[in-house]
This record gives C-alpha cells, sequence and structure tokens, in this order.
C-alpha cells in the first residue's frame, strides 16, 4: 500500500457507511465485540462495563458503559491519517478490534487503508504464537494471592518449530500490591483495594518461582485454539498493555480475567458467564476443559519437591542416610561404601544428594558458596557411572486438578447431641477440607471459606451450629531431608454447651495452631499440635478469653474414595477462672461419586462442664 494512499483524507462517507451497517447488525451486542472490550454484565440493570478501569483505554466519552458508542467511535478513529510514529495510529493500538472489524464488516482495503505496526509485527514473529496452552500451579499455602491456586497461559511456537517449553512465552494477571503480604494484602485483595496488569514472562521463570521454590505442582493443559484465534488474543494483550483492572480476590481476579482473555479468542463458548459472583481458578480451569473440547492433551509438571519425595520414597534405610550425608557434606562421593554399590543405586544417591542440595539453594537453606563445591563433585562422579540407566519419570497424579469434586458444597443430615435428634444443613462456597474427596487436590491441604452449618432441634427456628469464615490447615510430613512445620488456623464461630440439653451460646474463636506431622507409609500422616485461640461468647469481656492445649490427630486415605480422621484434643480455658475442656471424634469422608460424598462422624466433647456424645451423617453434594 503506497504512503500517499494512507496520509490521504479520510472517507468520511465510507465511515458513516460502516457506522451504519454496524449499528444495522447490532454488532455493539456482538459477543466478539463485547469480549474484545471486556465488556461484563451488570449486576443489576440490562447494561455492562468493562473490567478496564483506565478511562483512557475507550475512544468514546463514556466508552467503558457503552459498547455501542465505543464502536463508532473506534472505526472514526481507524480512517485516521498515518501518523508520524506509525505504532500510534490508532489501527496499531487497537490491533485486535481492527482484525475483527476489517474481517467482519469486509473493509475496503482502498476506501479504509490498512496502517502498518512495524513494532507489532516484530513482537508477534518473536512470540511466533502456534498453540495455547493453560498452566494451573496448585495451591500454595503460605501465600494469599495463591491459596486457591493459579492460572497462567503460555504461548508456544507451531509444532514444527523445534523449542523448549520452558523457553516460550506466558500471559498472566495478577495484582500490583507494591510488596504487601499477609494479612494487609488478603484485607486489601478482598475490598478491591489493588489494581491488576498483564504481564508477559518467559515460561522458566514461572516455573523457577512456582515449581522450584514455592514448591508447587503444575499442570499444563494444551488447548485446541486455532492460530488465528491465538493471535487474535494476542493482539488483545498488545491493546491491554499497562491498562489497570479492579482486582477482587474471589472476583476479577487472575483466573477470571485470564478466562476474560481467552473468550477473546472463543467469545462462543461464555467462559465468565459461569462467574457471576466469584471465580475459584480450579473451577475455571474445569469451565475451559469440561464438555467444550479443547483439551488435546494434559501434562504433569512435578515440584523440585514432589521430584525429590518420589525418589526418596524409592530408597531403603541404608541409601536414605547416604544420600543426607552426601548432601551435608560429612560424606564424599568417593566414599568406599558408595563405591561397593553397584552402578543404578549408586546413580539414584548422589542424583538425589544432588538435587537436594539444587533445592536448599534455591530456597535459600544454604550458600552457594557451601552448595558449589559438593555439587560439582557430585556431577563429576555422576557422570563417571555411565552403565546407569536413567531415572524412571515422575508419575503424575491418577487425578487432575480438573477432574476432582467442584469447589461448592450443600450438605444435609441428621444426627444426635446427647439424646437430642436434629437435622443440619451446611452450605459452603469454597473449597475444600480434609474429609472431602481426595482426588485433584493437594494432599494434607484444606481451605474452608464461609463454611456455615444450621441444626433444628425439634424447635420452629433453626440455630446456627458454626459458622466458618476462613480456615485453612497444612499437614506437610517431616523426613530426614525435609523439616516443615504443619498448621492450622481458623476464624469463626462456635456453639459452646455447658451440657447436651443445653442450647449453647455461640463464642467468637480466631486461632490456630502448630507442630510436626510425620507419614506413616503412603497413605497415612500424623500430626501434634499446640493450639490457642481467642474466645468470646455474649458475656466477653467476663466470658471466655483464651483457649490453649495440645491435639493429635491422625488423617488416612486407605482407598481413594475413602478418609478417616480420628482427633483428641484437650485445652485450657480461661473464663473468670480456669476451666478444662476436650473433644475426641472420629471423621470419615466417602466420596460416592467425583460431586457426591458421605461424610460419619462421633465425637465426645466437653466444652468445659458436663462432657456429652455426638454423632452425625451428612450427604454432600459438591457444585
Amino acid at each position: 500500500m503506497a504512503g500517499p494512499a494512507r496520509a490521504a483524507p479520510a472517507d468520511t462517507d465510507y465511515v458513516a457507511e460502516l457506522v451504519a451497517r454496524s449499528r444495522a447488525e447490532d454488532l455493539g451486542r456482538d459477543r466478539q465485540w463485547l469480549s474484545l472490550g471486556y465488556w461484563q454484565p451488570d449486576a443489576l440493570g440490562g447494561g455492562s462495563t468493562s473490567l478496564v478501569a483506565n478511562p483512557a483505554f475507550f475512544l468514546a466519552p463514556g466508552g467503558r458503559t457503552d459498547p455501542s458508542a465505543e464502536l463508532d467511535a473506534t472505526l472514526a478513529a481507524f480512517s485516521a491519517p498515518a501518523a508520524a510514529d506509525l505504532d500510534q495510529h490508532p489501527q496499531c493500538l487497537k490491533p485486535a478490534r481492527w482484525r475483527w472489524l476489517k474481517q467482519r464488516l469486509q473493509i475496503d482495503p482502498i476506501r479504509l487503508p490498512e496502517q502498518p505496526c512495524p513494532r507489532l509485527q516484530e513482537w508477534l514473529a518473536e512470540v511466533n504464537p502456534g498453540r495455547l496452552t493453560l498452566i494451573f500451579p496448585a495451591a500454595y499455602l503460605n501465600n494469599p494471592s495463591s491459596m486457591f491456586g493459579h492460572t497462567l497461559i503460555r504461548i508456544d511456537p507451531p509444532p514444527t518449530y523445534r523449542s523448549a517449553p520452558l523457553t516460550s512465552r506466558t500471559i498472566h494477571f495478577s495484582a500490583d500490591h507494591r510488596g504487601e503480604q499477609g494479612v494487609m494484602f488478603a484485607v486489601k485483595g478482598l475490598t478491591g483495594y489493588y489494581q491488576g496488569y498483564f504481564s508477559v514472562l518467559a515460561y522458566h521463570e514461572k516455573v523457577t518461582q512456582y515449581s522450584d521454590i514455592e514448591n508447587r505442582d503444575i499442570w499444563e493443559y494444551e488447548l485446541d485454539f486455532e492460530r488465528e484465534e491465538i493471535e487474535l488474543i494476542l493482539l488483545s494483550m498488545w491493546e491491554m498493555d499497562l491498562q489497570p483492572i479492579d482486582y477482587y480476590f474471589f472476583s476479577t481476579n487472575c483466573s477470571f480475567v485470564l478466562l476474560s482473555l481467552l473468550q477473546v479468542g472463543r467469545p462462543d463458548l461464555k467462559f465468565t458467564d459461569a462467574f457471576p459472583v466469584y471465580a475459584i481458578p480450579v473451577d475455571t480451569v474445569r469451565t475451559v476443559i469440561d464438555g467444550t473440547g479443547l483439551l488435546r492433551d494434559a501434562v504433569f509438571r512435578p515440584s523440585q519437591h514432589t521430584r525429590i519425595g518420589n525418589r526418596w520414597r524409592q530408597l531403603d534405610e541404608r541409601a536414605r542416610r547416604l544420600v543426607v550425608s552426601l548432601a551435608n557434606g560429612k560424606t564424599t562421593p568417593d566414599d568406599a561404601e558408595l563405591s561397593a554399590l553397584g552402578a543404578t543405586e549408586r546413580a539414584r544417591i548422589i542424583e538425589l544428594a544432588q538435587a537436594y542440595l539444587q533445592y536448599r539453594l534455591d530456597v535459600a537453606d544454604i550458600d552457594r558458596s557451601e552448595m558449589a563445591p559438593r555439587s560439582l563433585a557430585l556431577l563429576r562422579v555422576r557422570a563417571g557411572i555411565t552403565d546407569a540407566p536413567p531415572a524412571e519419570p515422575d508419575p503424575a497424579p491418577d487425578v487432575r486438578p480438573d477432574q476432582g469434586h467442584r469447589s461448592a458444597r450443600l450438605a444435609a443430615g441428621f444426627g444426635m447431641t446427647g439424646d437430642r435428634p436434629f437435622a443440619e444443613l451446611a452450605l459452603r462456597p469454597a473449597y475444600h477440607d480434609l474429609l472431602d474427596p481426595i482426588g485433584g487436590y493437594v494432599p494434607g491441604a484444606a481451605i474452608d471459606f464461609l463454611d456455615v452449618h444450621v441444626r433444628w432441634y425439634g424447635d420452629p427456628v433453626p440455630e446456627l451450629e458454626t459458622a466458618t469464615l476462613i480456615g485453612i490447615t497444612s499437614l506437610i510430613p517431616r523426613d530426614a531431608l525435609f523439616s516443615p512445620l504443619s498448621w492450622r488456623a481458623r476464624i469463626g464461630l462456635d456453639r459452646f454447651r455447658d451440657r447436651a440439653e443445653a442450647p449453647g451460646d455461640l463464642v467468637f474463636s480466631a486461632g490456630g495452631g502448630a507442630g510436626p506431622a510425620w507419614a506413616l507409609g503412603s497413605d497415612a500422616r500424623a500430626y501434634a499440635f499446640a493450639d490457642a485461640a481467642i474466645l468470646a461468647d455474649r458475656h466477653w469481656p467476663g466470658g471466655r478469653v483464651f483457649g490453649v492445649g495440645p491435639a493429635a490427630g491422625l488423617l488416612w486415605t486407605p482407598e481413594p474414595w475413602w478418609t478417616i480422621q480420628p482427633e483428641a484434643s484437650w485445652s485450657w480455658l480461661v473464663e473468670g477462672g480456669i476451666g478444662t475442656g476436650f473433644s475426641a471424634s472420629l471423621e470419615q469422608g466417602f466420596a460416592l461419586a467425583r460431586d457426591l460424598s458421605l461424610r460419619l462422624s462421633v465425637a465426645a466433647r466437653n466444652d468445659g462442664d458436663e462432657t456429652y456424645p455426638e454423632w452425625s451423617a451428612m450427604l454432600a453434594w459438591y457444585f
């Protein structure tokens, strides 16, 4: 296309014709157009508002809430003459819009010429899009922003190009939290204090963060998107460069916004419609996978911690002792005991000692000056073992995260408190507890959010039994290589009773505990905690104000569909004087189907006065 043609005055009649045609076809409400502008239906009323919070992103006044006016303004802007900086022309600043409107309206290239965009074309050639993979790192309980997992998108080159996935580019969305973590991050993330932004990084950087440092297993879902659809997604990313989106931890979070981006490529699948209130990352993965036909392949990428653990469990006690001694520098790779072993066993011991050293370096548990000489010595000896076969690849879990139970849970059942029968109803929006079906979830990890239990004891009015605002448990077994601290924390309401016949008082509780956990074979882990809680009932501050004491339990999954958890706890209760309380319980969870389970519980409780028995049976549906 010649330069003078691009610099020619706009064909205003043709622009008016395009605007009239777009209005006649009601393109302002076309799903593709709404996806390109990230417009979402308003909670009340029939309008829509874009996720993008920056008014300068829009070409029409009020374009954030008026997609049709924004479309008219976009067509007018596309007819502008060539800019001195070619990449500043509206067609280059809004290339996804331009591509779609050019095809949808069959724009005449003579009457409305296409402008060159050299920086955009250079970037597209550098990314070289050919395949699209949805990445799901598992939950990371020690970071509030990743407690429920995370998602990002990897753009791979076409299959004909030889390249490692780690060199591919990834698209992810995250809050600009300015370094804030912990409670302040959680509070501000819940209330929309932060703004989030898209960014593009090399995949190996994210794998280092998630897999090697945070010990998170990663699932990679290759999706069946055509190259043209992937390019449209990338063009939309170009438009969104440094554009802010109001970040809310449970609604417009990383996963919801990435669904909006995927929707640019496939607006007919209506991904975001499934999440009008909140979006849990693993649920967004299910929405992309279930019933869409998009899944080409799923690949498991174990974390460094998982890889080390798998190899550790394959060794006998003597080999494990040598691994620890080599990694700690107490034994050298030419040790006589090690040299006397067969080539394969010797290779596995050296490989594991080297991997453990690398892990300690990644998590800043050892200085490079101390690690490097040991690591180099191990690598030299391993290189000389030429007759040992390579290690077996790490097995993938039997159940992928998208195949696990859904996050919301509705449960109903019955039971007895002493000799008083009750009916019980419970609702939990998210996410997973230790007795829920384990398939697809992190073993020993639990997050309960807004879990509410209501009981009827024959009275006309039901009573609140418990309400958990947030409850988190992390049971990670210790061994000779790893010594993690298991922990749990909870904020909520509980009903304390003097005796079984008493209605009891609702007591606010905020507390938790910490302690060790140990693996008992591959299917069970025992734990011991020192628990403490601040308590407040209706008589506060004269009522209970503190509770502290030990707890011990076992989490055992003898079959994938069956989980058993006995636990006993004892506490000192400060309530004017000092009292004591205890509980002993046996709970069991049975997975009847992917989204259906049965839970049985029997317990003896003493909330500070009289001991009484209690049992219940609950049927849970996950949705």
